[in-house]
């Protein structure tokens, strides 16, 4: 018997597997790319407050890059290790300081979350909103 409408049974699965796929597949957060400020500041005026941007593999700033690493999800919740390498001379190409953090992402949705970021001398916990793409 032959079925020329028949698709392939390999190409079938092969097409059912891309679109199951995320779209960003290498993202270690379900939160959207760009920019990000504390939910209390505006995003036109974030004077005073912690702005970064997520890129997919870690977040950056003026003059902190964080790697992450270690990620884990339970619900809305995930969890993971971070190392921020502060630059605090701009003229610099090594890092000033490197500090380590066990952090905690609550998704309130894609593009809001509470962050909160602790090691041996700290702990900081900031509800942060996204406001425009890189």
């Amino acid at each position: 018997m032959h079925f020329p409408n028949l698709i392939p049974p390999l190409a079938l699965a092969s097409l059912a597997t891309s679109f199951a796929m995320p779209v960003v597949a290498n993202d270690l957060l379900p939160i959207d790319h760009g920019r990000y400020v504390q939910s209390q500041h505006e995003c036109s005026d974030p004077k005073g407050s912690m702005l970064f941007i997520y890129d997919g593999k870690g977040v950056k700033s003026a003059k902190t890059s964080c790697t992450l690493s270690n990620v884990t999800q339970s619900g809305n919740v995930y969890q993971f290790d971070e190392s921020c390498s502060y630059y605090h001379r701009s003229w610099s190409i090594l890092p000033t300081t490197v500090t380590d953090y066990k952090s905690r992402l609550e998704m309130l949705n894609n593009r809001e979350f509470v962050l909160k970021r602790e090691n041996e001398n700290l702990e900081m916990t900031d509800q942060y909103r996204w406001c425009s793409a890189e």
